[in-house]
């Protein structure tokens, strides 16, 4: 719903439910603009690589 001021939008009435659904989708939207970013700098490495060292990460956590 739309809050006008001499027939002029002003502001946005949202319920709760659809604000975090937006709130969400901005927050992936940031995170795959962020990896594109990483991607044309050429900050990337080979998913094997990143795997690896999770299972390494994870591993020493148990002991």
């Amino acid at each position: 719903m739309d809050i006008t001021q001499n027939g002029e939008p002003r502001a946005v009435l949202q319920d709760p439910k659809s604000y975090e659904e937006m709130c969400n989708a901005l927050a992936l939207l940031k995170l795959l603009a962020q990896g594109e970013e990483d991607i044309r700098k050429g900050n990337i490495r080979p998913q094997e690589e990143v795997f690896s060292d999770i299972e390494r990460l994870l591993r020493d956590e148990k002991t």
